[in-house]
């Protein structure tokens, strides 16, 4: 099998699976529990706090779980902007959904602007544009989960306290663990386990501690009330050994799948492929179009030989993509590919990758 799909999900990691079911098999009581053997799955909840929060570069105080990427999002949105009324709420037109489907559910209440990248990227100076004295919050993600389009956060950050008393989040969820550098100079970024090596439900928001947020998710209290619900101790405990191999590899990972990249860029190309991910993009996602073809087709020729591929977001497969929209190619949507990579992805992955896709193209009927 060749897994060329990881922005949808990783493969967990055999470190990673190996502590979730030990927690899972042997720690398997509850954390609010009062009894020590409750509190032998606490200390597994904050170790893991406290790995995030360290891979994050900021307190472990200031990291509230939640039940995954969505989730996080969710609550720094919703969260902070409850009770409050009027005003203007930014982000980007081509957000993941778990941020866009937010501020769309918010429009009637606030003014809601959605920036247009240009060439690709989220520019400071299309930010600075829509800064006004009433600005409440503004959500800009990291790297675009389609296209991979690395948006310069931390500069985007910096205009929206200079411009503005705004609160800056950011959906970090395919940037964690893939990009070096902290998170500390936003007011919130979201996180997810399963789109680094850990298991599936649970994700992470760090709030600075002087940001006020309500909660979104009503229960017994947990997450200091503010995303409520007995916690997933087995994923916090495979999310701590993944993040324990991953954040020392964090360079080299990336300088290694950049070579892969590349590579396949030129393959792609070399078949009459259009490049839709921007030159300044994350190593791990490239988007391309091949004109005259159902991407659709060519997923399921591929899956046929175990070589697996998206046609986008796997959150938004069944309807229109707001990233092309965004990026005023709607034409190039119903035939784009999104090839994903992992850090164990080999050259002689995309070899096999390419022979078979060029068979693809040969075989398939142009629509």
């Amino acid at each position: 099998m060749i897994y060329l799909d990881s922005a949808a999900t990783t493969k967990v990691l055999p470190e990673a699976a190996k502590a979730a079911y030990r927690a899972m098999t042997e720690t398997f009581s509850n954390p609010s529990s009062l009894h020590s053997f409750g509190y032998e799955a606490e200390k597994i909840r904050e170790n893991a706090r406290s790995a995030v929060a360290a891979a994050a570069g900021v307190k472990t105080d200031e990291i509230v779980f939640t039940s995954g990427g969505s989730g996080a999002d969710n609550l720094a949105i919703f969260g902070f902007l409850k009770n409050k009324k009027g005003g203007r709420i930014i982000t980007s037109a081509y957000e993941h959904p778990a941020v866009l489907e937010c501020f769309k559910a918010l429009s009637p209440q606030f003014q809601t602007v959605y920036i247009k990248p240009e060439n690709g990227i989220i520019t400071p100076d299309a930010l600075k544009k829509e800064l006004t004295a009433d600005t409440l919050l503004v959500s800009i993600m990291h790297v675009n989960n389609e296209t991979g389009a690395l948006n310069p956060i931390k500069e985007l950050s910096r205009t929206v306290k200079d411009f503005s008393d705004a609160v800056f989040h950011t959906d970090a969820v395919q940037g964690f663990l893939k990009e070096s550098g902290n998170y500390r100079f936003c007011d919130m970024a979201s996180f997810s386990a399963h789109k680094t090596g850990a298991p599936k439900g649970l994700g992470a928001l760090y709030v600075r501690s002087d940001i006020r947020l309500k909660p979104v998710i009503f229960g017994g209290g947990q997450e200091k009330g503010l995303f409520c619900g007995t916690e997933n101790v087995p994923a916090m405990a495979g999310w701590t050994e993944a993040i324990k191999t991953l954040v020392r590899a964090v360079p080299s990972n990336r300088e290694k799948t950049a070579e892969l990249k590349r590579k396949t860029e030129d393959i792609l190309s070399s078949l009459g492929a259009v490049i839709i991910s921007p030159e300044a993009s994350s190593p791990y996602i490239i988007t391309a179009a091949f004109e005259g073809y159902m991407s659709e087709n060519i997923v399921h020729f591929l899956e046929k030989k175990e070589i697996y591929v998206s046609t986008g977001s796997a959150c938004s497969s069944k309807k229109a993509s707001a990233t092309f929209s965004a990026l005023g190619l709607e034409k190039y949507a119903r035939s784009s590919l999104r090839i994903s990579f992992c850090d164990d992805t080999s050259p002689e992955d995309i070899d096999k990758f390419a022979c078979a896709l060029e068979d693809a193209l040969k075989t398939l009927k142009r629509k």
